[in-house]
């Protein structure tokens, strides 16, 4: 391998001499990025502050405060990929030959050193890190591509299980687009090597999916997907059909209108009946964010969302979990297929503070939402445009 990447990383080099750490500074300077410490407690703040940096910890065995032993466990815990070298007394030959037994360390070395074989065994701890980090990388890659094909699996069946459950669903495209964002949104903020699961193998991917496609068939049922048409020559003020349902359901706190005036198309209780299948699974997903604020904007009505409670809860619709969707998600999947059918329109915008969303309800009284086609065509041409969709699962 090449020089360079003996200075792309440190090794910190642990030892309660002084001398000694002068000397190894002095033997390795000019070809490894030295850090040293001069017990294991230093070294364990010196290892946290460079953590991202340190490929390889040298230290010795015998030092107050903390064993080299213990400081190499510690070191492990922080960052299993650091190499690690246990510098040693010919005295405590078997703690060393036991600790590289038991996989704590990679190497031992006995005092005096030999140098050039003290810089070798460095150099191919470096080697060794690098391919790791390689390594680790590629199996990052290839979990990933496994994860995006489960998700992308799993928004395409929610949405074909959903019209063939309905075969003449409309506005599937809409309802598609917002679960992917609603389920998206938050999830940015995550560690991105937070869903890569070493176990998802094809079998285990396979069963999971079983069982996901098991729920949402359950879940997904024609009646939760379809209650009525509304009829878009009669109209009702927003607030008469949102402001009891949410004293009914307590969880929310209505802010009012701000001084807006905006209706949804038909009865009071036909409308009442189709959003208030949105509320309850709303109220439900979010039960652990406390109160839910919702107010009236033009055409509709918004919500205050916690982003992150979302995303967690929604995360089976966008990973391969391996618990299914609980029955709330599946709820709300259903509420905004339906919602979408009668001709909802809806709307994510993030709030102020990254942690939060506002999700907007509208309806335009002048658009009938009959398209004419059939479920089938609704889904085909929402794939094929969804530029939500395809930015997510097509790259």
């Amino acid at each position: 391998m090449s020089d360079q990447i003996y200075n792309n990383h440190s090794v910190l080099f642990v030892d309660d001499e002084e001398k000694t750490r002068k000397y190894f500074s002095r033997l390795f300077g000019e070809r490894f990025k030295v850090l040293v410490a001069e017990d294991g407690v230093q070294g364990l703040d010196v290892f946290r502050e460079n953590i991202d940096d340190i490929a390889v910890v040298v230290t010795d065995q015998r030092m107050p405060n903390m064993t080299g032993s213990q400081l190499l466990e510690k070191v492990t815990e922080l960052k299993p990929s650091c190499v690690r070298i246990l510098s040693t007394a010919y005295s405590d030959i078997e703690a060393a030959v036991d600790a590289v037994n038991k996989g704590g360390i990679y190497q031992y070395i006995t005092k005096p050193w030999e140098v050039n074989d003290l810089e070798v065994s460095i150099m191919r701890a470096y080697e060794l890190y690098v391919v790791q980090q390689e390594r680790d990388s590629l199996l990052k890659q290839k979990l990933s591509s496994v994860e995006m094909l489960a998700s992308s699996d799993r928004v395409l069946s929610i949405a074909t299980l959903a019209v063939f459950q309905h075969e003449n669903l409309r506005h599937v495209g809409e309802a598609l687009k917002t679960l992917v964002e609603l389920a998206e949104t938050g999830s940015d903020d995550a560690d991105d090597s937070a869903g890569i699961d070493p176990s998802l193998n094809w079998r285990e991917l396979y069963r999971r999916h079983l069982v996901f496609l098991r729920s949402i068939r359950e879940g997904l049922t024609g009646d939760k997907l379809h209650g009525g048409d509304l009829d878009y020559g009669q109209s009702v003020a927003v607030m008469d059909v949102v402001r009891p349902l949410t004293d009914e359901l307590g969880c929310f706190e209505w802010l009012g209108s701000d001084g807006v005036d905006s209706s949804w198309p038909g009865s009071l209780d036909a409308v009442q009946g189709e959003i208030k299948t949105l509320l309850e699974a709303l109220a439900n997903v979010m039960r652990d964010a406390g109160i839910v604020l919702a107010s009236q904007v033009d055409g509709g009505v918004e919500f205050k969302l916690s982003s992150r409670l979302l995303a967690k809860n929604l995360e089976p619709f966008r990973a391969a979990t391996q618990e299914p969707p609980t029955d709330d998600c599946i709820q709300l999947a259903a509420a905004v297929f339906r919602l979408a059918h009668t001709g909802a329109n809806f709307e994510i915008l993030p709030e102020d503070r990254r942690d939060m969303i506002r999700f907007r309800v509208t309806y335009d009284l002048k658009k009938n939402p009959d398209t004419g086609e059939s479920g089938w065509d609704s889904l085909v041409g929402a794939l094929a445009g969804n530029d939500v969709f395809w930015a997510r699962y097509g790259s």
